[in-house]
């Protein structure tokens, strides 16, 4: 009888040992096969994320390119702008002085007349004149 039990013993932890194994190998099977599909899904993902980060990129360098286009724009604009104001403003600067010098040309080359009324206003202004000074002695 022991040797039965013994026997027994040994079968019993044989199909023990064999049923535990085909368990765990199934268990191994279903954890590769899930570790198999989150590296897809990994892999998806990160594919996804490169993709969707090249798109942001290719936005920020449109927008960039967008921008920088739109300010040399406005400044091209401005500087038309400042260069006719500028202009405008020598022609008006240029054309007072130009006038002026034409007065002051006319007036060098007309002569001095002066009349009898000019010489008794002198007069009286140099006899005012000196009351003035005797005052302040």
């Amino acid at each position: 009888m022991k040797k039965w039990f013994i026997y027994a013993s040994v079968v019993g932890l044989a199909a023990c040992v064999v049923y535990w194994l085909y368990k765990n190998g199934k268990t191994n099977t279903a954890t590769f096969q899930t570790v198999d599909k989150k590296a897809d899904f990994e892999t998806n993902t990160q594919e996804e994320e490169k993709s969707q980060n090249s798109n942001v990129v290719e936005e920020m360098y449109q927008t960039k390119n967008e921008s920088v286009q739109a300010v040399y724009e406005r400044h091209s604009e401005a500087g038309s702008i400042m260069k006719d104001a500028y202009s405008n403003i020598m022609e008006d600067f240029v054309e007072d002085f130009s006038s002026e010098n034409d007065t002051n040309a006319k007036d060098e080359n007309k002569k001095v007349i002066i009349d009898n009324e000019s010489v008794s206003v002198m007069k009286e202004i140099d006899s005012i004149s000196d009351e003035l000074d005797d005052l302040l002695k």
